[in-house]
């Protein structure tokens, strides 16, 4: 690896961040989506962002919306063999109880084989991910959770550590300003998008 001082944040690894480094990749990222109208562009661009900035074999966006999640997008080569919840579609937020509790609770999470970091859960993804480490960021808007970053390596590769989380939920909440609109925006212009499961009878949950 080049040991070379990187020349701008979007460079710099994240186990390396300064607070003021932090501060600007956050200002970079701004930057890069306040010109974008839609909830497409702007988490085809978030995705990117995080893709980059972490260093990641692939990032998701996702939302987190009556006890389910939806992937908006996934960056990244799928691995072959590996378990990929498809873009676009809900699957239920119990099948990762820990990850939800700790999401809606804020903290979000870092985990890699071998050491789950508090989510029991991530031995078993990051193995059908085919993944070595991970880290899972709540995209925060109007004081309430909408949604995941989630970023991961491939293993053999360096393991995310506390100070990389620290970045990601940095960066994830500066992302609900962005984001939360977009929903709000995509929701009032088709209502059906993701549908109340008391108004469908039963909760939608991603085919095994």
């Amino acid at each position: 690896m080049n040991d070379k001082a990187p020349e701008g944040a979007d460079s710099v690894r994240p186990a390396e961040l300064s607070a003021v480094s932090r501060l600007a990749a956050g200002n970079n990222m701004r930057e890069r989506l306040k010109n974008l109208a839609g909830l497409g562009p702007v988490s085809d661009a978030a995705a990117e962002f995080f893709y980059e900035f972490f260093d990641a074999d692939a990032s998701a966006i996702s939302l987190l919306r009556y006890h389910q999640f939806r992937t908006l997008v996934t960056v990244g080569d799928a691995v072959p063999g590996q378990m990929r919840h498809p873009d676009g579609e809900t699957y239920d937020a119990e099948l990762y109880p820990t990850v939800t509790r700790n999401l809606m609770g804020g903290s979000g999470y870092v985990a890699s084989i071998g050491n789950d970091g508090g989510i029991p859960e991530s031995q078993q993804f990051l193995i059908e991910y085919k993944k070595g480490s991970c880290i899972g960021a709540p995209i925060i808007y109007g004081g309430g959770v909408m949604g995941e970053v989630f970023v991961s390596r491939q293993r053999g590769r360096p393991h995310y550590n506390g100070r990389d989380l620290a970045s990601a939920l940095d960066l994830a909440r500066q992302l609900g300003f962005r984001i939360g609109p977009a929903v709000k925006a995509q929701l009032t212009m088709e209502p059906d998008w993701w549908p109340d499961p008391s108004e469908v009878g039963e909760e939608k949950t991603v085919d095994d």
